[in-house]
This record gives structure tokens, sequence and C-alpha cells, in this order.
């Protein structure tokens, strides 16, 4: 064999007892997470599995696809810097050229690095920033030759779904935590055919936990609530959500493995010494600890979304009607559930955004004291008005049949689609109240508990984000309905959503959720705030004003009831 064509002198490397268990369990399952502490030598355990593959026989083929090559483009997630994603490329890097010298030459095999896109075989040294600089531009083959003319290859990409459905052989998708919430679901779908139709296509995902807790990853990795952390060499493992085996490796863990981490000049760290330290108190439930923190960009907490899934799987139905019959079986659903309590419905209708036709949402709400459960949730892309107001009717029909009355009222958003909401207010006249909500519009009088101007949408996502974080919601676990409510984001005091490529949804069920708790007499203070004392009413008009304000809100709100 011929002498490798990069060659550096390292000191001996020494596997820790959490790497050595990922290698084993890789080669036994062909979906894998490495949910591993930040700087806990993923990169380099990726590399060993990249050679494992390789080193089997000639012919095969590693995709090591990082979201680090995304450097300086949009799709990369934001809570990464560039800066921060730069000295990651270079590490990812030097991890992987150190494990290829050292297993090849332990190995007697050749290791030569060439160009993917123009076949070149760098044939003298190549300095570690050459070796980078081929890395970051992602025309990185490595190849390992089994003799002079056959060997196995790892290319060395940018994860994009336009590649990805080309994907064969095993996939490597180093720092899989940190792609955008966009991309990261459209790569899934991409793949998952192809995963289904090649039996040897294998995925391992690798990555510390990202602060966005809508993506895919985040939710990928969620722990069962029963499972105890206590540090452990081996790390730990569990299945997700959707059955992927997990190994997880805390700091915690890795220091029982012998990991050490430096102060800032270059001293070894106790575990205890780096949790002190202040300026490591933002990172360390994400980077090191791993922790699952409810809350993220979405206005819906995760966890919360969860809870009230759970709570609410046999209690309420999601249906996606396409067509007469699944309609009917939407209402047999609805006549099963209803129960006793006052019953709201909101109806958030079909619109087009940026070209994209999302679906119009219906939510059929049951209140029962400080308890919401939602009992119906249908979502169509019906276009004809005289079919979509017969349904509304049909549901107001069987909530009277099942409760002996007509729902308290419906709220329909008429934003966008002022004629049909008006049309249909006047069609449904005879059957159920109807009141029709523009979201521009603002609050008035000014709901207690804000202090400026507030309109609709803004209230309404409050209301209804409010009450299902406080767990009081029962919702249908539906995988589409969890997706849809983590699209509405809060950012800077207004709800922002944008649509699903794929389904078109836009957050429409969370619109219809929320247009239902209205309907379900929902109001007041989406938040806590501090009563008013006499001092405050003695100061002038400002504390009488707020107060008359809160008497007269109960006051419309009672005459509604």
């Amino acid at each position: 064999m011929s002498t490798p064509a990069i060659t550096s002198k390292r000191k001996k490397f020494e596997r820790r007892a959490y790497e050595k268990v990922a290698l084993v369990a890789v080669r036994q399952e062909r979906v894998i997470t490495l949910f591993w502490t930040r700087r806990g030598r993923k990169s380099t355990t990726l590399g060993a599995i990249a050679f494992d593959e390789m080193s089997k026989e000639p012919g095969r083929t590693v995709i090591a696809a990082s979201a680090s090559l995304l450097l300086g483009s949009e799709l990369v997630n934001m809570t990464v810097s560039a800066t921060e994603q730069a000295i990651i490329v270079a590490n990812e890097a030097a991890a992987v050229r150190a494990v290829f010298e050292d297993n090849a030459e332990a190995q007697n095999l050749d290791f030569r690095v060439a160009n993917s896109e123009t076949g070149k075989i760098y044939e003298g040294g190549l300095t570690r920033d050459d070796f980078a600089h081929l890395y970051q531009s992602k025309r990185l083959e490595m190849r390992l030759y089994h003799d002079k003319t056959t060997y196995s290859r790892e290319l060395i990409i940018a994860p994009v779904p336009a590649t990805a459905r080309g994907w064969r052989g095993t996939v490597l998708r180093d720092e899989a935590g940190f792609t955008g919430v966009a991309l990261e679901t459209a790569l899934r779908e991409a793949v998952d055919p192809i995963f289904r139709d090649v039996p040897d296509l294998k995925m391992i995902y690798a990555s510390n936990l990202g602060r966005d807790d809508r993506h895919p990853f985040f939710t990928m990795t969620l722990p069962p609530p029963e499972m105890d952390f206590a540090a452990n060499p081996q790390g730990h493992f569990y299945r997700g959500e959707n059955g992927v085996l997990i190994h997880r490796v805390a700091l915690a863990d890795a220091y029982a493995a012998g990991h050490v981490l430096f102060d800032n000049k270059g001293r070894p760290m106790t575990l205890e010494q780096f949790r002190s330290d202040p300026a490591n108190k933002a990172q360390l439930p994400y980077n090191y600890d791993l922790i699952h923190t409810a809350g993220g960009t979405a206005a819906i907490d995760l966890l919360a979304l969860l809870t009230a899934q759970q709570r609410g799987a046999a209690q309420g139905a999601f249906v996606y009607v396409d067509d007469e019959r699944s309609w009917r079986h939407s209402l047999d659903l609805l006549r099963a559930h209803l129960g006793d309590g006052e019953v709201g419905l909101g109806f958030d209708v079909a619109t087009t955004t940026r070209e994209t036709s999302n679906p119009s949402s219906l939510t059929v709400t049951e209140k029962r004291g400080v308890e919401r459960l939602q009992r119906l949730v249908a979502v169509w892309k019906e276009r004809n008005p005289a079919v979509v107001r017969e349904r509304l009717k049909d549901v107001v029909r069987v909530v009277r049949e099942a409760r002996g009355k007509a729902p308290r009222r419906l709220c329909i958003d008429a934003t966008n689609e002022r004629y049909f909401a008006e049309d249909t207010k006047t069609a449904l006249a005879g059957v159920v109240p109807v009141e029709l909500v523009i979201s521009s519009l603002s609050v008035e009088p000014l709901p207690p508990g804000y202090r400026e101007a507030v309109n609709y949408k803004t209230y309404l996502g409050d209301l209804y984000s409010a009450a299902v974080n406080d767990n009081r919601y029962a919702l249908p676990s539906a995988e589409y309905l969890k997706l849809d409510h983590r699209i509405p984001v809060k950012d800077a005091g207004r709800y922002v959503a944008d649509p699903d490529p794929q389904t078109g949804a836009h957050g429409d069920t969370f619109d219809s959720g929320k247009l239902a708790e209205y309907a379900v007499g929902g109001g007041g203070a989406p938040f806590g705030f501090s009563n008013l004392s006499e001092a405050d009413l003695d100061r002038g008009s400002i504390g009488r004003r707020v107060v008359d304000e809160i008497a007269e809100d109960a006051g419309r709100r009672l005459a509604l009831a």
C-alpha cells in the first residue's frame, strides 16, 4: 500500500466509554441520533462511523451533510453566529482528517483526498488550512483504497433538499439541530420516500440542542418524562416520540467518561467550576445539559402542547376533510365527543399567502369550568361558499341535538374574506349568534392587562396561547395540529406565520382555536397583572378609567352570555 497523502504526528487517541457504546449501537440501528454535549467529540465519532462503513468493502458511499457548511446562508439557524459556525467547520474538518489518517495507517489502507468536482487526487502534502478550505467548499471527497483501483468514498456536502433526494448509503447529519426549521422539515420529507424504498440507506443524526423548540431535532430528542439522567460514562439510551433511538450524552456524562473543559488561562475545570461560572449560565441548558426548555420562539410552548394533546387524545378529533364522506365522519366524531359544557365555534377562512393556498379551519371548543376541550378540529380546501355554509350549519345542528341548545356563538375571521363572512353571518342568523372578527381593529375597551392599544389578532392570540400554555386545554392528538400550532411566532408583540410550503398550513388551526376560545367566552386578561389600590384611584383619572373599563367589559360579556 502507498503512504497516505497526509501525515502528521498526534498523541495517542483513546475513545471514551460513550463513544464505544455509540459505535456499537450505530451498527445495530438504521436510524440513530447522537444527542451529545457541545465539544463532546461528535465530529470525531462521525468520522469513525464513516471509516467503519468505508473499510468494510470497496464501493461503499458515505455522505457527510453538515449544517456547518451552510455558512453564510440565511438557512442556518440564527442561534449560532457566523463566527461560531466557522470555528465548527474548522473543527469538523480537523476531526475527520485525524480519524481517517489514524485508522488508515492502522489498517494498512490507502487514504487519499480528491476534489469531488474535478476528480483530482491530491498526492502531495495538504495543510490543515487547505484541507479545511476544501471541506468548507463542499468539494472534498475522501477515498479509502482497498487496492490500487477499488475504493470507498465519503462526500462532504451541505444538507439541502435538492441533493437529499439522491442520498444513498450512510448519511451523517452533523449539527442537525442547527438547520432552519423549514429547511429541516423539507429535508426529512425529501429523504423519507428514499428511506422506505432503499433498505441499505442509514441515517445518523448528531447535534447538541438548539434554542428553537419548533425544530424537528428538538421534538425528536424529547425524552420520556420518567427518565433519570444521573451521570453515566456510557450515556443514556431512549426512544424518541417518532421511535428513533436517541443516545444522550450530557456534560455530566462526558465528564464521568474523562472529558475536561478549560478556563481562560488554560487550566482544567471541574464540572462544578464550569457550572458556577456566570458566563456559562445562558448556554448550559442547550449546549451542555441538553435540557428541553419549554418556550422557544413559537407562541405555543411545545411541552404544554404535547401535554394538551396527551390529555385530549380520547376527547376530541382532528379531520382533514377532502370529500363528503370524511365530513360526515367528522360529524359522527363530534357527536361522540360532545359533553354538557358551553360550546363555541371558531372559523378561519381560507386565504392565499405568497401564492400558497392555506386551508380553512373550524374548531369546536367545549368549556367546562376552567378547562377547554377541542371536540373537533376540521380543515379543508373547499372553495364553494354554499358547501362551507352548509358544513357550519351541520355543526350547529349536531351541537343543538347533543346539548339541547345552540353553540354560544360562532366567531369568523372577517379580515380578508369580508364579503363571505358577511353573507355567512346573514345565512346563519337564524341558527346561531355570529360575530365577525377583524384582526386589525383595536379591541375596545382596552382589555385588562394591557397598557397600550391592542388589536384583535394580538389579543385573541394572547388569550389562546396563554390558555394552552397554562395547561387549560385538551387538544386532538394529531401531528398536523401539532405542527400547525407551532407555526405562529410572536415577534415584537405581533403574531406572524410563514406558510408550510408542503401543506399550505399557515397556523390555521391556531387561528380557529383562538376564535373558538373567544366564542366560548374567553376574555379578560391573558396574563397576570397587578390590581389597582385605593391610592392608585386617588391619583386621578387614569386609575379610575381602567377600573371603569374593566367593569364595563365584564358587564358586556355578562350580557352576551
